[in-house]
């Protein structure tokens, strides 16, 4: 049983963190930290910290947790040195064991998993990204549908993690939020494909990643919706490679709470701890 301490577990990430990790079998949350609900717990008695904490806190807690392994659900620390980047199917081997883990993105999860065995064959990615609106921190709920545009060109800072650890540039990154869609993340990426390449295992041999039948479209709210169905609730991403001679439109979804955050975290911790990586998620 390994005791665990959650800062910030009131908060987006945080409240689906708790229900996982209330159901898991090796785990004992003996220390929560929240404004909303202050300080329950000791402390001292966590040996592993998740840190689910907004945009420039989690440095602070940093220096308080010496000698404790950290997970960290917050950009923060995903592109800094002495922190492991969490995404399983990249990184496992370095996850195994590590002491400070930052976990990654959801757009970025949902970006490098379906480019990762493609990157050095392809050029020209072109990216759509669209998000439900737990995406963007207290962001009501319009019941009224749309699709909102909020960012343009390189200018979404998981640009810059995409980039460093996919080793590869990105030509366009449009995000956009959906109403009302509570949760979940679409991506639909336009790569070119260098001549002679053969597509074949594009997904390898990874628990949480599997193949759909998504097919292009028209993007409107209910196309996201029916394709957000098939992910929502879950640790899985799923990915469709729709193939025209050397152009590939690639479709993959993940529910941005979960396999884009909570989920993929307790994904993380159990690799460092040498559980099977569906301990709890499944």
């Amino acid at each position: 049983m390994v005791n665990v301490g959650i800062i910030g577990h009131t908060g987006r990430l945080g409240k689906p963190l708790v229900e996982i990790l209330n159901k898991h079998p090796n785990v004992k949350i003996v220390y929560t930290e929240s404004r909303k609900e202050g300080i329950k717990g000791n402390l001292a008695e966590a040996e592993l910290v998740f840190l689910a904490l907004p945009y420039g806190e989690s440095e602070k807690c940093v220096s308080e947790l010496k000698g404790k392994k950290i997970i960290d659900l917050s950009i923060d620390h995903r592109c800094k040195n002495g922190w492991i980047y969490g995404l399983p199917e990249l990184n496992n081997g370095n996850i195994k064991g590590a002491e400070r883990v930052a976990n990654p993105g959801c757009y970025a999860t949902a970006v490098i998993e379906a480019l990762l065995l493609l990157k050095d064959v392809i050029t020209n990615i072109k990216i759509k990204a669209y998000s439900g609106v737990s995406g963007r921190p207290n962001q009501p709920i319009i019941e009224e549908k749309g699709i909102e545009k909020y960012a343009k060109g390189r200018e979404h800072p998981q640009v810059a993690e995409i980039e460093k650890f996919l080793g590869k540039q990105i030509e366009s990154f449009e995000p956009h939020l959906v109403y009302p869609i509570k949760t979940g993340v679409v991506v639909i990426i336009s790569v070119q494909l260098k001549p002679g390449f053969s597509v074949d295992k594009l997904l390898g041999n990874h628990k949480f990643l599997k193949l759909a039948d998504f097919k292009p479209d028209n993007v409107s709210v209910d196309y996201l919706k029916d394709i957000i169905k098939e992910v929502e609730n879950s640790n899985f991403c799923k990915i469709a490679y729709n193939i025209n001679e050397n152009n590939i439109t690639i479709i993959s979804a993940l529910d941005n709470l979960i396999k884009g955050g909570a989920g993929q975290a307790v994904q993380n911790f159990n690799i460092m701890y040498g559980f099977d990586e569906g301990t709890g998620l499944i």
